[in-house]
């Protein structure tokens, strides 16, 4: 019996033996294959998913799931077995006493032999179970995390069971908290790029919310940004309606109920701070009780900080694109920003139309040159806060440059309503500034236009304008000029005209016509006026007084001016060469656009000296109605010292300020046409012509009768005292071959002109 028993107990040992071996090869079979796919690449998500189906496999359960601690509930975070809608992924357990011993214990606990109460929660509960693990995540105390598993079978969870499913748990914990930081170092750089692609606030910080919603897996996010002492809601996602009113808030109680944070169960905040910007709050939150990672705060701090360098961007964009539109004295749209919204304007399909008025101010050079430079941009500013008050809301007002302003008129009916808002913009300006502690007064020339979407484009609305600026203040400040089709017609010949005028002289358009200066009691020749005439191939012979201001307006009289000096020069060298032509002078006009231009004396006494003259050959005519800048006084005193005569030339038709003759070296004055036509049939024009002449006589000057047509205005001139004149009764101009055999012996010049008074 006793050897019977032994080997009845050695076959005992044996199965044991094998049975625990199987136990072993199917425990590390097990782990191997656990840990094999806790080695597998792969997000926390894929991670999760992949691991509890494979637990559900290899430990037959019927459910298995993860589950966070929040507060006193457990909410499922992921589970292979519950259906997705199922209430603990939203809503959550109640936590039972097995889950809390083992969060507590940090210790796997298992129940067998039926699972009930709060043990087996929720729709768990309806599948019967009759075993269950709990397998906390974390080995520290009160962690937050478990793996739960649940059987419908009595197999209870055997220890190696929970040896093994603690072994994977810790690694799990450790491979998710890997894999989740590089999924959001991955994420956040991500996210960070795309924020930077934003250069505008406010759909970068829509953006933000966007993005902060998806990196915290919140249920609500919203941004406020906090300037001096008020904050404004600038984006959010998730937030009921209620909440988003009620914007902008005091920034004290930006968190004060009823905040966006009420009714949720939790709340993240994080600062963001960005040079030369507000500051900005993000927030992140959850309805339900489901705790929000580990490391989600630090998350949203970097996140923030992406944000930061974005908003600082942002700002540096707005910085240079304000640059780019706006006008940096005034704060205005500049000239390109207005011919862009000029431009979507016309673009825009709607039955009304846009109008646009161009706007000078008259006087402003007065202002500027007497108070200086610094008193004109204070001027600039004053007259655009008035212009900014008078239009409306819808309108766009810019400043095209200089002194010139543009104002944009959206839906307009008709052109009568242009001139009407022309004339209360004039009515607004026409009241005294205050200016570096000085009462001054500017008024406002403006030109209008009306355009039709579609019909029309922003530069020839603008051009439009601009000539119909010039024709209003043509007629005297403070005016207003609206054109009609017809008026942008002819503003678009003339237009054209100035464009062909800058070719005129390369392509031998551009002559001389020379009219003789008569002594009047002799007739002899004391000097030639050079007038410059253009003979257009299709329009004829120009008028000056149609293609000078052209000239002036393009800045090409400069050039014109230089080769019209040069020409006269060179006859007159010619001439100088005959016997007869000996002493002769040759007066030559000036446009005030030359007066202006630098280094100007030393370019015309090169000209002259280049042409083998003495300076006191020529006379130079400056007109009454330019406004003489200080460079005009140096200009023509240079001048005169060299021996120049300065004329000037209609006096009598401007201020006649006596003021010029002080300051200028004049020698000559140009008795104007419109007095010599009445000097023989009206006591008004007579008197003036006598008046004139006396100032001459008294200060020393020599006076000029222009536009003698009659024998009686000659007569009349000679009884007066006049002792020069030119006119068609004497001779008109003349080409330079004609002009010269005009010439006879006669005394030098300018003792011949001086003789003559």
């Amino acid at each position: 019996m006793t050897g019977e028993n032994e080997v009845q107990e050695l076959k005992r040992q044996l199965a044991a033996a094998s049975e625990a071996a199987r136990d072993a090869y199917r425990d590390t079979t097990r782990l191997i294959q656990l840990l094999a796919l806790l080695g597998q690449p792969g997000g926390p998500d894929e991670l999760m998913e992949d691991l509890l189906a494979v637990l559900s496999d290899v430990f037959f359960t019927d459910v298995v799931c993860m589950a966070q601690l929040a507060g006193d509930r457990l909410v499922v975070t992921g589970s292979c077995g519950l259906p997705e809608d199922d209430p603990g992924f939203t809503d959550g357990w109640t936590a039972g006493e097995s889950a809390l011993a083992a969060l507590s214990g940090a210790a796997p606990v298992a129940v067998g032999g039926g699972v009930r109460g709060a043990d087996a929660p929720g729709s768990v509960s309806r599948l019967g179970i009759r075993s269950a693990a709990w397998i906390p995540l974390s080995s520290e105390p009160y962690a937050d995390t478990l793996l739960i598993l649940f059987r419908t079978s009595d197999r209870p969870f055997a220890v190696a069971d929970l040896r093994i499913l603690s072994s994977v748990a810790g690694r799990l914990h450790l491979a998710l908290q890997e894999r989740e930081h590089n999924a959001t170092i991955e994420q956040l750089a991500h996210f960070g790029h795309l924020l930077t692609r934003h250069l505008e606030a406010e759909p970068l910080l829509s953006a933000a919310a966007d993005l902060l919603l998806r990196l915290t897996r919140a249920d609500r996010s919203w941004v406020v940004t906090v300037e001096g002492t008020q904050a404004q809601l600038r984006a959010h996602r998730g937030l009921p309606a209620a909440q988003v009113q009620g914007w902008p808030r005091p920034a004290a109680a930006v968190d004060e109920p009823p905040g966006c944070g009420a009714g949720l169960a939790e709340v993240l905040r994080v600062a963001v701070t960005c040079e030369h910007g507000p500051t900005a709050l993000l927030y992140a939150g959850r309805e339900r009780p489901r705790p929000f990672a580990r490391g989600t705060l630090e998350i949203m701090t970097i996140f923030g900080n992406h944000l930061g360098v974005a908003l600082t961007n942002a700002e540096l964009y707005r910085t240079l694109a304000e640059r780019a539109t706006r006008d940096p004295l005034t704060g205005l749209a500049n000239r390109s920003a207005l011919v862009s919204h000029l431009d979507r304007l016309l673009s825009a399909e709607d039955r009304s139309r846009v109008g646009v008025l161009f706007c000078d101010l008259d006087g402003f050079k007065a202002v500027n040159d007497l108070l200086g430079h610094e008193a004109g941009d204070e001027l600039l500013l004053q007259v655009a806060e008035r212009l900014r008050r008078g239009i409306r809301p819808e309108d766009l007002l810019a400043r095209f440059g200089g002194d010139e302003f543009v104002i944009v008129l959206d839906r307009i009916k008709q052109l009568a309503e242009v001139a009407e808002i022309g004339g209360r913009v004039c009515a607004d300006l026409n009241d005294l500034f205050t200016v570096s502690g000085e009462r001054v007064h500017v008024s406002c020339s403006i030109g209008g236009v009306l355009g039709v979407r579609g019909g029309t484009t922003p530069s020839a609305m603008l051009r439009d304008a601009d000539a119909a600026m010039y024709v209003a203040k043509g007629r005297g400040s403070g005016q207003v000029e609206v054109f009609d089709e017809d008026a942008s017609h002819r503003s678009r010949d003339r237009l054209d005209l100035r464009s062909e005028l800058l070719l005129a002289r390369d392509r031998g358009q551009l002559h001389l016509a020379y009219q003789p200066i008569f002594a009047l009691d002799s007739r002899a020749i004391v000097a030639f006026e050079a007038l410059l005439r253009w003979t257009h191939p299709h329009h004829g012979n120009v008028p000056p007084d149609v293609f000078i201001p052209l000239a002036e307006e393009s800045g090409a009289i400069v050039e014109i001016g230089q080769w019209v000096m040069e020409q006269a020069c060179r006859q007159l060298a010619q001439w100088h060469r005959l016997p007869e032509g000996r002493g002769l002078g040759m007066s030559v006009n000036l446009s005030p656009v030359q007066l202006h231009q630098a280094h100007a004396a030393e370019r015309t006494l090169g000209v002259i000296r280049a042409a083998g003259l003495h300076p006191a050959d020529i006379w130079l005519e400056i007109t009454e109605h330019s406004y003489l800048r200080h460079e005009v006084t140096e200009y023509a005193s240079a001048l005169g010292a060299a021996g120049v005569h300065l004329v000037l030339d209609d006096f009598g038709t401007a201020y006649s300020n006596l003021a010029y003759l002080k300051r200028l070296p004049i020698e000559i004055l140009k008795i104007d046409k419109s007095f010599v036509s009445g000097v023989t049939g009206g006591h008004l024009d007579l008197s003036i012509v006598r008046a004139i002449l006396a100032i001459a006589d008294s200060l020393g000057l020599v006076a000029i009768a222009e536009g003698i047509e009659t024998e009686e205005q000659r007569t009349a001139l000679r009884a007066l005292g006049c002792r020069l004149g030119q006119g068609y009764l004497l001779s008109r101009p003349l080409p330079a071959a004609q002009a010269g055999l005009l010439l006879r012996p006669q005394e030098q010049m300018p003792a011949r002109a001086r003789n003559a008074r």
